[in-house]
């Protein structure tokens, strides 16, 4: 049934085109028939007129030549009525039909009235043309043309017109099939490749592809974004199983630690003295973080975080976080400078320190032993910027716009410990308040993040 839906677009867009076509070709058709069939009614009454005044004038020199209707060769005048398809009664002055002066200008009147221009079918009204002789009336030419007003040859011109139009309707029509089929098999063949890539995705093919670009119009922009929108779901199933054995490796280390030491605790055979201690609480801590940063960016991605904000110095903030993260900076041989311009926002203060505080343990991370690590806060533009720059190996290019996707671990993330949520985090809590993370990076050159908050 799937296969078929395609097929069944094709046809209702070829039927579609096939109608278009006649109806278009069937208005065209009777307008084209209707301008000619008055056109040829308006030729034909001044036809006729001519005619009933050409034989009125026949009549009148017949008239004239025999001295009266009696002797009078009407021949000529039947002759040239039937040429026209009419037929032909004289009437004298006091409206009384006048015969044919002789047997052969009967025989010549019926020979005209049979001739090949002679008219065929019911006649007409009659059209009626005065014969005068030297200024005064003799009587009158009355011309019955047949019931449509044409002759034969003019039937046989609107015949042929009728004949073309018809032809040409039937060859619009074969040329509509003819478009309609090949513009249906452009627009359904992609869908046809879509629906395939659709239903193998649903079947577990993470791979499948429309590839489709060359598609027309809108279903090339489909295809297009159907293939965009498979990898990131390729992807996002790649991270996810990435984040599953990065946690799973992440638990497994404080977990086996914890275990270890509590049974040794437990068995006696090592005493629970305060540096053991103090290791286990360091392990459960660690645990605490790793938990805290997945439910907030749960949280934060859910739309469910709970923000509590009010007016807060994004410097005093940073300064904060500086002094708590002062101790492990001293540990690992890395400076931190600050520089702090005092911004007020609209905020949650707790929020903003959890931001600065992932982006200087990143920045720790990834920091050689004797670099340096810049804290910045500024105000430029109506916006506050809290900027952290390092000295460590930076980020490729092509890994840039991966940098604040979860559980995202680059190539010189993998090569450290960490989960690769720290700064999804961060790029969540940024739009939290309503602004945006950005980062800027040349390998070898350390890297730069920025995060940008709108200021009341």
């Amino acid at each position: 049934m799937a296969d078929q839906r395609p097929g069944r677009l094709g046809s209702r867009l070829a039927l579609a085109f096939v109608a278009v076509a006649v109806m278009a070709v069937a208005l065209l058709a009777a307008l084209t028939l209707l301008a000619t069939s008055s056109q040829v009614s308006r030729l034909a009454a001044t036809q006729q007129q001519d005619t009933a005044r050409s034989a009125a004038a026949a009549l009148g020199q017949a008239y004239r030549s025999a001295g009266g209707w009696d002797r009078a060769d009407l021949q000529p005048a039947y002759t040239l009525a039937a040429s026209a398809g009419a037929q032909l009664q004289v009437l004298d002055r006091s409206g009384q039909p006048v015969a044919p002066g002789s047997a052969a200008g009967m025989a010549g009147m019926m020979g005209a009235m049979h001739s090949p221009g002679a008219a065929s079918g019911p006649p007409g009204a009659p059209v009626q043309a005065a014969v005068t002789v030297a200024g005064a009336r003799a009587g009158t030419a009355v011309l019955r043309f047949p019931g449509s007003g044409l002759t034969a040859a003019d039937r046989q011109v609107r015949s042929a017109l009728e004949q073309a139009v018809v032809t040409g309707a039937g060859l619009a029509v074969l040329l509509a099939l003819l478009v309609a089929w090949v513009v249906s098999r452009r627009i359904t063949r992609p869908l046809v490749h879509l629906t395939s890539a659709v239903r193998s995705m649903e079947s577990g093919t993470r791979g499948a592809r429309a590839r489709q670009p060359s598609a027309p119009g809108e279903v090339g922009e489909l295809s297009a974004a159907f293939d965009k929108m498979a990898g990131a779901l390729e992807r996002a199933d790649l991270l996810r199983r990435q984040l599953l054995a990065d946690v799973a490796h992440e638990l497994r280390t404080p977990i086996t630690i914890l275990q270890a030491y509590c049974e040794q605790m437990a068995d006696g055979t090592e005493p629970a003295t305060p540096a053991r201690l103090a290791s286990l609480r360091d392990e459960v801590l660690r645990l605490g973080r790793l938990v805290a940063d997945l439910e907030t960016l749960a949280a934060a991605e859910a739309a469910g975080l709970h923000m509590v904000k009010a007016p807060a110095d994004l410097a005093a903030v940073a300064a904060g976080a500086a002094d708590l993260l002062g101790p492990a900076f001293a540990a690992a041989g890395t400076g931190l400078e600050s520089h702090l311009q005092p911004v007020t926002l609209d905020a949650d203060a707790t929020r903003l320190s959890q931001i600065v505080t992932n982006l200087l343990t990143n920045a720790l991370k990834f920091s050689p032993p004797g670099g340096h690590v810049t804290l910045a806060v500024t105000a430029s533009n109506g916006l506050a910027r809290l900027e952290v720059s390092d000295e460590g190996p930076g980020i490729p290019g092509d890994e840039l716009p991966h940098v604040f996707e979860r559980f995202w671990r680059g190539s010189a993330g993998r090569r450290a410990s960490g989960s690769g949520i720290g700064l999804a985090v961060v790029a969540e809590l940024a739009r939290a308040h309503g602004g945006r993370a950005e980062v800027s990076s040349e390998p070898g050159h350390g890297a730069r993040f920025t995060i940008s908050l709108p200021r009341p």
